[in-house]
């Protein structure tokens, strides 16, 4: 389960069931590889998670190495380049607009129609491997002017993709999904970390906050209400994201601080 459009969440398991390559975008935290996570299992695949972030060494995290045993030299395929080779596999190209130019050249051929890819042997020729026939990809992206480590993507590549926009949940869908993974205590005791997730958006969105909380810092602060009060996990966990986002760092957490203070947080003990 994960509280998105039922029917956007439809057409995007059909799409890529019928073998179409599909990028999600929106914001981070807002539920992208989980989701991606979920079409898998959704459709009895095996996912397999590639952090496009992580590839600027793109020859050796997309096609592999050699390396040296018993006096022979071998070529370790990368987990990508073994992914693709295999039946019944959803690869999740996880933040596309963070790849080198490098790893788009490699990807270029493994989404269009040749549907292969190049590796360079050690006696100098090249092989091709092609993709199995039942692999599927879905790829996410970051976008918007929050994010300066993003790049736009190439246009050649995005062309490769049907393209789908992912939104932040509300706090109320939120608590559901709290709820699913959780359990009604944690998603009960949880309830106030949702609603100052809602009161970021809503600051956001007026321009008033220089960011907001992601989906993504409630589902995995959510468990900490077990040992810990609200204000805690709020003071020492949720606010350090203005410490790097926020040109006025102290008014920023304190416009939420207010807002929490209104619901009782700070009078909470444990």
């Amino acid at each position: 389960m994960f509280v998105i459009d039922q029917t956007k969440k439809e057409i995007l398991q059909t799409l890529v069931e019928e073998g179409k390559k599909c990028l999600l975008t929106g914001a981070t935290g807002c539920g992208k590889t989980t989701l991606a996570m979920n079409i898998a299992e959704e459709l009895g695949m095996n996912p397999v998670v590639i952090n496009c972030g992580s590839t600027q060494d793109a020859r050796t995290s997309l096609l592999g190495h050699f390396t040296l045993q018993n006096g022979n030299t071998k070529f370790e395929q990368s987990d990508f380049l073994k992914a693709v080779q295999t039946p019944n596999t959803l690869i999740i190209l996880d933040e596309l607009s963070r790849a080198s130019d490098d790893a788009y050249n490699i990807l270029f051929p493994v989404l269009d129609h040749r549907s292969d890819i190049r590796v360079d042997e050690e006696s100098g020729d090249a092989r091709y491997i092609k993709v199995d026939d039942s692999v599927k990809f879905i790829a996410t992206a970051n976008v918007g002017m929050e994010y300066s480590s993003a790049r736009i993507i190439d246009r050649a590549l995005l062309d490769r993709f049907i393209l789908f926009n992912l939104e932040y949940i509300s706090g109320k869908d939120l608590k559901k999904y709290l709820t699913h993974i959780y359990g009604g205590e944690v998603s009960k005791q949880a309830k106030p970390l949702c609603d100052i997730y809602d009161y970021s958006h809503k600051l956001f969105s007026q321009a008033e906050l220089s960011t907001r909380l992601s989906t993504r810092m409630i589902i995995e602060s959510a468990p900490l209400v077990k040992k810990f009060t609200v204000a805690q996990i709020l003071d020492n966990v949720l606010l350090s994201v203005f410490s790097q986002d926020s040109s006025d760092i102290v008014n920023d957490a304190n416009k939420l601080r207010e807002y929490a203070d209104t619901l009782g947080v700070y009078n909470e003990s444990k």
